[in-house]
């Protein structure tokens, strides 16, 4: 009986139309182990074994759909489906090693509203890619070359600034913000270099080498830029068979964007969202910082809008590259939480104020260490304000709200005892007061009721890009934001 039931087994998986099998094989002919196949654009693959077949069930397959297979380090290929065949054979072509420097970098902005009539590999990306080249336009990458605050810092005209720290080298920083012309000056950035943290850039990483000691941005990934004349595009799918596109798993995992977003400064640790996420529970759980960062709308079910690259898919496989930041509504609503609640305690009010970092794999704030955040706390009655008779202030460094009921978050780094100092020139971690991911932070305040009528305590949360004396310092604004903002009323 148990043979029978294997032999029915078998036919089934052999039985004509209901499968599809076939072999991937390199380009001498021998089996390729460990290539993902999948019919394209469904969200299921197989993957090759030591001969280099697979076995596809799918009863939805039809002539004129297409077989891919992909193996990094190598361009994606297909087959397309032909009535009455079931068997196909895929070859693999890998990617020639090496990474030339002479490389022109595509620019993502089309001169024209014309898709182009070539597939050569030099043109615009955002020419045939439209959504996604509105969506990068919006985000902080295209705009990390011309950036108001980075030139600010980085200009050499002040006590606080880069340049005067650091008078013959630009790499620090232009490694992260003008990668496609590292090594230049990014004041001087013209071109597809002043373009930031472009298209082209980011689909020719073939891997990333994240918290090697002096590497950050374009120096702690393995570019490989084609020769003259040809065109490689690395990226998350597996299913994109043009004859240019490679399939790479680190454009899924978190420690491609730790490139550029951690970073040690002579043993200081400057920037460390990903080693802060490394020890959440979102790293534990898969959720990696483009799930949240790169979260899709919901609506877009293409990658391409125009030209072979156009493929129909699932929406929820599908990306923005507004690369959702702390400027972003709904990913701040989904991050953070802040609670207040009050009471009358005989002749004061009592406030108590709660921050959660409930929906973060990092610290909050996050980035750059001039970055910090702060709660105000308030209470009035009848519109008189009541004074503070205990609870925490903001601090010095606060500004113009130094004294003020509340709590600062901030990381603050130091040199020879001046704090807060610029990360470039940071010798020591001083304190970290940020919102650890996961954790809450709780703070009470107590005002004095001397008047009658009703009292209103209130508290904001708000995000600052620069501390305010800096800001001053370097001709800028404190790039405020606010996160939440929340009102108790009380009748006495």
């Amino acid at each position: 009986m148990r043979r029978l039931a294997l032999l029915l087994v078998a036919f089934l998986i052999a039985a004509p139309g209901e499968t599809l099998t076939g072999t991937v094989v390199d380009e001498t002919g021998r089996p390729v182990e460990g290539a993902r196949v999948r019919l394209r654009a469904s969200e299921t693959f197989v993957v090759t074994g030591a001969d280099g077949r697979f076995v596809l069930a799918d009863r939805t397959s039809a002539p004129e759909r297409e077989i891919t297979a992909a193996l990094p380090g190598h361009i994606i290929a297909g087959a397309t489906l032909k009535s009455g065949v079931f068997d196909y054979r895929i070859q693999l072509t890998a990617i020639p090693p090496g990474d030339d420097a002479t490389y022109p970098w595509v620019t993502a902005i089309p001169e024209d509203d014309q898709a182009p009539h070539t597939d050569f590999g030099r043109e615009p990306c955002g020419a045939c890619h439209r959504r996604i080249l509105a969506e990068w336009q919006e985000s902080a990458h295209a705009r990390a070359a011309t950036n108001a605050r980075f030139l600010a810092f980085f200009d050499g005209r002040h006590s606080l600034s880069f340049k005067r720290s650091n008078p013959v080298t630009s790499d620090s920083c232009g490694n992260c913000h003008t990668p496609m012309a590292a090594g230049e000056d990014p004041r001087q950035a013209t071109g597809v270099g002043a373009e930031g943290v472009g298209c082209d850039l980011c689909h020719k990483i073939a891997a990333a080498r994240p918290g090697e000691a002096d590497r950050t941005g374009i120096r702690a990934v393995d570019l490989r830029r084609p020769p003259f004349g040809r065109q490689t595009v690395f990226g998350p799918f597996d299913d994109v068979p043009r004859g240019r596109d490679a399939f790479a798993p680190v454009y899924s995992e978190s420690r491609y964007c730790a490139s550029c977003h951690q970073q040690r400064v002579g043993g200081v640790s400057v920037y460390s969202e990903f080693e802060e996420w490394q020890a959440s529970r979102f790293a534990a759980a898969g959720i990696t910082c483009q799930s949240c960062h790169m979260r899709g709308d919901g609506k877009a079910t293409t990658m391409s809008d125009l030209g072979p690259g156009r493929i129909e898919r699932a929406a929820s496989t599908l990306s923005s590259h507004r690369f959702h930041d702390s400027r972003s509504a709904d990913l701040l609503e989904t991050a953070v939480a802040l609670t207040l609640s009050a009471r009358i305690d005989g002749d004061a009010v009592v406030a108590d104020v709660e921050i959660a970092n409930l929906g973060t794999g990092h610290h909050l704030p996050a980035g750059s260490p001039m970055r910090h955040m702060l709660v105000l706390v308030s209470a009035d009655a009848d519109g008189a304000p009541l004074t503070r008779i205990d609870g925490p202030a903001l601090p010095e460094w606060a500004g113009d709200m130094h004294g003020k009921p509340g709590r600062g978050f901030a990381k603050l780094l130091g040199d020879r005892g001046v704090v807060p100092t610029p990360a470039w020139q940071a010798t020591a971690l001083v304190s970290d007061t940020r919102v650890p991911a996961g954790d809450r932070d709780r703070s009470q305040y107590r005002f004095r009721l001397d008047r009658p009528g009703a009292a209103r305590i209130g508290a904001v949360l708000m995000i600052r890009r620069t501390f305010p004396a800096w800001a001053t310092t370097a001709g800028t604004d404190v790039g405020e934001i606010v996160v939440a903002r929340r009102t108790v009323l009380l009748a006495r």
